[in-house]
């Protein structure tokens, strides 16, 4: 069918499509970082420029508010959403507050799980420590400002010792990719792991199922480590034994739920209005880290997958306000 679609337009939404068909289908032997830019050109000196910022260490992980808060991009996800509420107040990674608004926030539900062998007799972190326990553990790739490395690591601190540490007490510290990677789940399997602290924990029959039906157990936080994590940022839940049947009880944690879509306070109500618009157009083919398809209520609304942290930008609540998704 003729698109009714200007050359501009076409050139745009083509290029667009392209690039994340690409990415998607060879994203083995690409470059992760990828920058989306609209730049005014010769002839629009007094058009705004327009950047959006996906994935790599930068535009994913600790670095992304940073690169929002300071308009070197003007839109990109967070994950999770504590990492917004840290940015934003200016606590743990951040060095000052940041200037950040959320335009919305996709769904994923995910806790830290932090699991150790029922052989060493475990009953808390500080056990490690008092004790200097050699783990062998295993947790996620150090040096590339990984949300989930950050966040181990300041838990392990708060108990007085970090990955070196463990290193110097003659332990071994297996990072991974990702959650469910396949030397992580080999390693459970044979047992030649002490210890895995990680996330991803909301695939069923994942690492932390495997983990639970092979001889290793969920570590609590004691309640004065999370107060000092919740000044940070993060928030207070629990890994529920209604979900993870092993459990002899709900074991408190931290969420490490939500993909915030984040901007910062200067973007334009127009642009956040018709970034949420299109959104909504698109919606079938936005995946998400959910079993549900994607709900135009959820974004908007702080639910336990979606969780907010901070303001709106007003752009955006107008949208979601005339179309009847907030009232």
């Amino acid at each position: 069918m003729m698109t009714e679609l200007a050359p501009p337009q076409i050139r745009a939404t083509t290029g667009l499509e392209l690039a994340a068909g690409v990415y998607a289908r060879c994203s083995s032997g690409l470059a992760s970082q990828l920058c989306l830019s609209l730049t005014s050109g010769r002839r629009g000196p007094q058009q705004a420029e327009f950047r959006i910022g996906i994935n790599g260490d930068v535009y994913g992980g600790m670095q992304a508010a940073i690169e929002v808060g300071t308009r070197r991009i003007d839109i990109a996800y967070v994950n999770p959403s504590a990492l917004v509420a840290m940015a934003y107040r200016g606590q743990g990674y951040y060095r000052k507050k940041m200037p950040l608004r959320v335009l919305g926030c996709f769904p994923s539900w995910d806790r830290i799980a932090l699991v150790v062998s029922r052989d060493l007799g475990v009953k808390s972190l500080r056990d490690v420590a008092r004790r200097k326990i050699p783990l062998q553990v295993s947790t996620r790739f150090s040096g590339v400002n990984n949300a989930t490395y950050y966040t181990i690591s300041a838990i392990l601190a708060l108990y007085g010792f970090s990955f070196e540490k463990i290193k110097r007490w003659g332990g071994h510290v297996q990072e991974c990719g990702r959650p469910f990677s396949p030397e992580r789940l080999k390693s459970i399997a044979k047992h030649s792991i002490d210890a895995v602290f990680d996330e991803g924990v909301s695939t069923a029959g994942g690492w932390l199922d495997q983990a639970l039906d092979n001889g290793y157990e969920v570590i609590p936080l004691e309640p004065e480590i999370v107060r000092k994590l919740e000044r940070m940022g993060y928030s207070r839940t629990v890994l529920p034994k209604s979900r993870y049947a092993p459990l002899k009880e709900d074991a408190l944690t931290i969420d490490f739920s939500g993909w915030s879509l984040v901007t910062h306070k200067w973007l334009p109500a127009n642009v956040a209005y018709a970034a949420i618009q299109t959104i909504e157009e698109r919606q079938r083919v936005i995946p998400v880290d959910d079993d549900e398809p994607l709900n135009m209520r959820d974004l908007c609304r702080s639910t336990e997958k979606c969780p907010l942290r901070i303001p709106l930008h007003p752009g955006a609540a107008k949208y979601y306000k005339e179309n009847g998704y907030r009232s």
